[in-house]
């Protein structure tokens, strides 16, 4: 009996918890719907109880919901839903190797004149002046190198399939901060590109955060590469691609890399890391 008050008190306690961290946006309310699929374990609650009334394991019942309840707080924590793993946002951000054609609008300008028939005064002279529009297409030449900065602050990172484009980032994630922006810019045939979220707020930044991020390359471009973040996965295969500089800056991290064939400088600089490079034949 005393064992079975007890549990029923953390149990109210873990109610209590779970909604403070709901209000604090610790944890999503989203949470209930995981601990909700769990009612069939009320029926066993009720059953063990009435089976051990009485007797020395009546605090079973309880504890039933006392689990259940942990074992649905803990899913939706990790990321998963009883009913399949949760639904996440996928986004693509890309670039063409050709910036785009610009028209621009030529003028001609004609002098025309006509001069009417004689009469018994002095010919009259009338000018008219008519303009035409030309288009006329001019084409800017093809990036040749490109430098690209990711600015990530949790999830794994995979580097390894080629692209026609300039580059392609293909990102899955749960919470709405860790949507990538873009920011481009080009010179001649250079180009500058930043992929980056919005700022996160410190709770959000956990180990169990699933968030995917892709980047694909060309590899008849000459790249720049610089990695900003936390705690990440990160996994390059640069064997295929000309990638002349590589800058990783991490928290704690496990870090796969194969380096590139092209002549390239790299610098990891990272806390308690697990680091496997491979130096391709």
């Amino acid at each position: 009996m005393k064992a079975n008050k007890i549990i029923k008190g953390f149990t109210f306690l873990l109610i209590g918890t779970i909604l403070l961290a709901n209000t604090l946006e610790i944890l999503e309310w989203s949470v209930w719907s995981n601990i909700i699929k769990l009612w069939p374990l009320l029926i066993v609650s009720l059953g063990l109880s009435l089976i051990f009334r009485g007797k020395s394991l009546s605090f079973m019942g309880a504890l039933i919901i006392f689990l259940g309840i942990i074992a649905g707080v803990g899913a939706s924590y990790m990321g998963i839903s009883f009913e399949g793993e949760i639904v996440r946002e996928v986004k693509t951000l890309s670039r063409e190797i050709v910036i785009e054609v610009e028209k621009v609008p030529e003028s001609e300008t004609a002098l025309e004149t006509e001069i009417t028939p004689e009469i018994e005064t002095v010919p009259d002279t009338e000018t008219t002046l008519e303009t035409e529009e030309v288009l006329e297409t001019k084409e800017y030449p093809e990036i040749e190198r490109a430098s690209i900065e990711l600015n990530l602050d949790v999830g794994k990172l995979t580097l390894g399939e080629s692209t026609p484009l300039l580059y392609e980032c293909i990102s899955q994630y749960r919470y709405k901060e860790f949507e990538p922006f873009e920011k481009y810019s080009s010179t001649e045939k250079e180009a500058s590109i930043l992929i980056y979220h919005s700022p996160v707020i410190k709770r959000r930044i956990s180990s169990n955060i699933r968030n995917d991020w892709q980047l694909k390359l060309n590899n008849k471009i000459i790249y720049d590469l610089s990695v900003k973040t936390g705690a990440i996965d990160i996994d390059c295969n640069l064997s295929d691609f000309k990638v002349e500089k590589l800058y990783i800056e991490s928290g704690a991290s496990n870090i796969n890399l194969v380096l590139p064939q092209y002549d390239s400088k790299i610098i990891i600089d990272t806390g308690v890391s697990n680091i496997d490079i491979a130096i391709p034949k």
